[in-house]
């Protein structure tokens, strides 16, 4: 009896590997990501003919190369919120008795707590995908993200789901 073997499909396959590094790629990182994403990643890569450890490796690496500013200027977020006429008053309520001057500066007093989290935390079911850096690439990446403070499960997903929409913005 012989089993039948699975197909496995390979998104780099008929495409050119990632450029050899400086030292071999033994370091590893893990992003942690939702099912429906781990599927729009591997989309993505399977159109692109990259494999996902070189995707989620080019986007952490060109974050980190990119001098960005420091981005210590203001932006305003317009958020809409479906409210009942009762919870309408609540919040207005709300608004007087911690004597703030409108419902803006109250969101922002109720968020800055997070905000100021060193690290960012949220329940979510997820899984993890590996990608792999050379000793110099994984020294670059930690120190990016270590001076970002935001943690390595969950900023290659960020950065991966940001380039993904930027390319589908692109295509439209």
């Amino acid at each position: 009896m012989s089993a039948k073997k699975k197909l496995i499909v390979r998104p780099n396959f008929g495409n050119p590997l990632r450029p050899r590094a400086k030292t071999k790629r033994e370091h590893f990182l893990v992003t942690d990501v939702s099912k429906d994403e781990q599927k729009e990643i591997l989309r993505h890569c399977l159109e692109k003919k990259i494999s996902v450890s070189q995707f989620l490796a080019d986007v952490v690496l060109q974050d980190a190369a990119d001098p960005k500013p420091a981005r210590q200027q203001k932006v305003t977020i317009r958020v809409e919120l479906e409210l009942t006429g009762e919870e309408q008053e609540k919040l207005e309520l709300l608004v007087r008795l911690n004597k703030k001057d409108n419902l803006g500066q109250l969101i922002r007093e109720l968020l800055q707590p997070s905000l100021d989290m060193q690290r960012t935390h949220a329940p979510l079911e997820t899984t993890s995908l590996r990608y792999y850096l050379s000793k110099e690439e994984h020294e670059t990446a930690t120190r990016h993200m270590a001076a970002k403070g935001i943690s390595a499960r969950n900023y290659a997903a960020m950065l991966a789901l940001k380039a993904i929409a930027r390319d589908s913005a692109k295509r439209k």
